[in-house]
């Protein structure tokens, strides 16, 4: 999303960029990039645009049309495989003799509503054309400008004609910050558009060269391309972030290098000057697999600044350790009991870790519906690593609250991280930002978001400023991991800083899978050994499974819940 000063009334959302952009795209990936394409009216559409451009092909149409609502998924139908290419051979001769190729490009699109995802010869007619009008795409950013400009004219307009006040300077000040979120987001809506063209192309590739997926053998090609696209570039991109994450480690290694050096420099010349009576300590030694989180800090002699460190004395001057990297496919195995329907998900996460001697995980924001269990799972990952859980509701807390208070307030803490620190013992616990999206915007008190920016940059948090203790202290080994349901309402600069994972609500099929982990957190919750909790019978499962469509983890955990204790009483009764 494109992030701005503008009132919340305007603020621009990536969501209306898409939907300026969709009608620009070129006409076969407009219907593979459609989100909400509905075969059956889009068919009534094209058959509606075939006729107007080629009245003699009225009768094939309606052929074709009949074929597809009545016999609706049997790809493979003769009739309708007779019916819909007779249709593609009229319009590509259509094409040719009238030189008209929006006929082809028409033929196209009826392919892709009428074939199956793994039809090779529809794949591969495709795969050309989709390529093409890749080139038509990246195009559509050069009239950006002019196009943020014309919107920003328009809301401008309904902000005067619903009688808003403002002097030359406020209209040109809000002007201009329009015109700069228009441009981010639709710079963020044709990425998207470019990230997902791309995937449509390899996707049509390798179907047309003999690829085999079994999710594109049910669904039209429409349906097929995109996804099967993001499977098959996946490994592509993971191996863009193992490179990336090299990349950053080389450069960390380069600057604690120069850090040494400067310290080395430092200590030299402190060593051939008079030493003051007031100087401070020399800093504790720091054994490997150790951090300094917290140097010492100077007192200011009075009550008030004694009280800074009460509490934390534990770590002030302290080498702490660090959380090693425990058997990485035992807690794969547990995570995956707990959580079958994210596996994925768990193994992205988990593949931060691999060869690495401590257990620091990438920034990363984790988005799916309600329910879904995201905030579980990370507490549930923090457990099963041995790291410390320190969890920050972003619908109440505010930046400066997160980011720490002033030591002049009365009120004064230091930074949430130093305070997980403190709490855990270790200098790598986990922070959980909960409900990310929801994050107040107001900057009365600072905005969570804008405090956690240094906190995500390596550099930066190696040496954050803390305002309570008044030194710089380094929370780069803690580890990161924000939920939300989407993304829509955070801001352009914290999404670059987050690697952005999606959880899928289970679905029903699931449902198997997920009692034993959920009868065994409610046995953990009542206090009880989980394996004196037998297992729900075939008529219990029979009638979750009507009562439970899927979704919510919460909502099955409750209805459980209801058919132990209701087995219990039972019991009492018998």
């Amino acid at each position: 999303m494109a992030f701005s000063s503008t009132p919340p009334a305007l603020q621009i959302d990536s969501e209306a960029a898409r939907r300026l952009l969709e009608p620009m795209l070129p006409r076969r990936l407009r219907a593979c990039l459609a989100q909400d394409l509905r075969v059956a009216s889009a068919c009534s559409e094209l058959a509606l645009e075939i006729t107007t451009l080629a009245p003699d092909a009225e009768a094939l149409v309606s052929a074709w049309i009949g074929a597809v609502s009545s016999e609706g998924g049997l790809w493979r139908d003769r009739r309708r495989i007779a019916r819909r290419s007779a249709l593609i051979r009229f319009l590509d001769v259509w094409a040719v003799e009238h030189d008209q190729p929006v006929a082809r490009a028409l033929a196209d699109v009826a392919t892709l509503l009428s074939c199956a995802g793994d039809d090779r010869r529809a794949a591969a007619r495709l795969a050309q054309p989709l390529w093409l009008e890749r080139e038509a795409v990246l195009d559509l950013g050069k009239g950006f400008a002019a196009l943020a400009e014309a919107q920003t004219r328009l809301t401008i307009g309904r902000v005067a004609e619903q009688g808003a006040d403002s002097d030359i300077t406020g209209a040109t000040d809000l002007a201009v910050a329009l015109q700069a979120a228009w441009h981010d987001a639709l710079t963020d809506a044709l990425l998207t558009f470019s990230e997902k063209t791309s995937s449509a192309i390899a996707a049509a590739a390798a179907l047309a060269c003999g690829a085999d997926d079994a999710f594109a053998s049910d669904v039209a090609l429409v349906h097929a391309l995109v996804p099967v696209g993001e499977i098959l570039t996946r490994p592509v991109a993971d191996s863009a972030a193992t490179r990336e994450r090299r990349r950053w480690k080389t450069i960390e290694a380069q600057l604690v290098k120069k850090s040494e050096a400067r310290q080395r420099e430092k200590a030299a010349t402190v060593d051939t000057m008079p030493q003051r009576p007031d100087a401070d300590a020399p800093p504790a030694e720091v054994h490997k697999g150790h951090v300094l989180v917290v140097p010492a800090i100077q007192e200011t002699g009075s009550d008030r600044g004694k009280s800074i460190a009460r509490g934390y004395e534990h770590i002030i001057g302290k080498p702490l350790p660090l959380v090693a990297v425990p058997d990485l496919a035992d807690v794969r195995a547990r995570l995956v009991f707990e959580f079958p329907y994210a596996q994925t998900m768990i193994d992205r996460l988990l593949a931060d870790l691999i060869g690495r001697e401590h257990a620091t995980l990438r920034p990363t924001l984790l988005i799916g519906p309600p329910g879904a269990g995201k905030s579980r799972i990370v507490a549930r990952i923090a457990h099963h690593l041995g790291l410390g859980l320190w969890r920050v509701d972003a619908t109440r807390d505010a930046g400066a609250s997160l980011g720490g208070l002033d030591r002049r307030w009365a009120t004064s803490e230091p930074a949430h991280p130093i305070m997980a620190v403190a709490r855990s013992g270790t200098a790598n616990p986990l922070m959980l930002i909960d409900e990310l999206e929801k994050a107040a915007t107001r900057a009365d008190h600072g905005r969570l978001w804008d405090a956690l920016l240094p906190m995500l940059e390596p550099e930066t948090a190696r040496a954050y400023q803390d305002p309570c203790f008044q030194t710089e202290v380094d929370i780069s080994r803690v580890s990161w991991l924000a939920t939300a349901n989407g993304v829509g309402n955070i801001p352009g600069p914290l999404l670059d800083r987050l690697r952005v994972l999606e959880m899928a609500a289970p679905i029903q099929a699931d449902l198997e899978a997920l009692l034993g982990p959920v009868l065994e957190g409610i046995a953990a919750n009542r206090g009880l050994d989980p394996a004196f909790e037998a297992p729900l019978d075939g008529e219990a499962v029979a009638l979750l499974r009507r009562s439970w469509r899927g979704g919510s983890v919460r909502r099955l955990t409750r209805l459980v819940e209801a058919f132990v204790t209701a087995r219990e009483t039972l019991a009492v009764r018998h």
